[in-house]
């Protein structure tokens, strides 16, 4: 068994597909005594004959149908290797880390790094759901190349930013929970009297998924998931980021509560999410096409 060249599989795949050594040195603009002349070279370093040309047209063999998918994953690999390889020479990342806030859509975000996978589709991506007064942090400590987070305070001028999508707040409950009977706009005595279930992040900056408990009872919690799951199962009320209920609401699982007021306001607050980075950060190619991504989708 002999060793192969690379060019020797691209001319078993011209000739292969072109049907014949004339063709192929048409294709390859080579001479057709330069095609025959790698067949053969190739033939013997495998011992097999990979076409049969007793007839007017090169037919390949069983052999050489069966090698014929391998050795088009040769060239795809040394293509990739060679499209990887400059991508890093320009500087592309072997991995971007993003620190999600539990508030972020999920969507939209899944939209954008599908495009970013396609362009770059060797760049390893790492999303961490991270607690929302700790998004920034890890930016800062280098652990996150870009964070989302719901803004609540203003953001450090070490940082580059950029509001990214609004999001709603509502107050939920399940449809059979007594709020939920009540066709008129609930008052603030009306909620104080009913169990309260509030998320909190389990950090001490603003959150600003409950800026102020309405009831007298309430429970803690400090998954976005697990105050769903309880609210469905109408231990309580409590407001809910729009996008997270969006399907629960649709199947009757949970229903909206008509609030009279929320903090002193007519209406429920909405709060946009920020996407961040730090400013003096050197930026690669995937990070820089999933920023501009990001911000189109706006």
């Amino acid at each position: 068994m002999g060793n192969f060249s690379l060019d020797q599989f691209l001319v078993f795949l011209a000739v292969a597909d072109c049907g014949g050594f004339a063709a192929a040195g048409r294709k390859l603009g080579r001479a057709q005594s330069a095609v025959t002349h790698a067949i053969r070279n190739m033939e013997e370093a495998c011992g097999l004959l990979l076409f049969d040309r007793a007839g007017y047209r090169a037919v390949l063999t069983d052999a050489g149908k069966a090698l014929l998918p391998r050795a088009r994953q040769v060239l795809a690999e040394v293509d990739g290797f060679r499209r990887d390889s400059a991508g890093y020479a320009m500087g592309l990342e072997a991995s971007l880390t993003l620190a999600v806030d539990p508030f972020a859509p999920m969507a939209p975000l899944v939209q954008a790094l599908s495009t970013l996978h396609v362009q770059f589709p060797t760049v390893r991506v790492r999303l961490s759901t991270t607690p929302h007064a700790q998004v920034l942090e890890q930016v800062l400590a280098g652990n996150a190349q870009m964070g989302l987070l719901a803004e609540a305070s203003p953001i450090g001028t070490q940082f580059a930013s950029f509001r990214w999508a609004e999001q709603s707040l509502m107050a939920v409950a399940a449809p059979d929970h007594p709020l939920a009977t009540y066709a008129r706009p609930l008052g603030p005595e009306l909620l104080r009297q009913h169990m309260q279930v509030i998320w909190s992040s389990g950090g001490t900056s603003f959150s600003p998924q409950d800026l102020g408990v309405h009831a007298k009872d309430c429970w803690h919690v400090t998954s976005l998931d697990t105050k769903r799951e309880l609210l469905r199962a109408g231990v309580g009320w409590g407001s809910m980021p729009a996008h997270t209920v969006a399907e629960d609401l649709a199947m009757g699982r949970l229903v909206e509560l008509p609030v009279l007021s929320w903090e002193g306001r007519d209406r429920m607050p909405s709060f946009f999410i920020t996407v961040v980075c730090l400013r003096d950060s050197v930026a690669g190619p995937a990070r820089r096409k999933l920023w501009q991504l990001l911000q189109d989708s706006v």
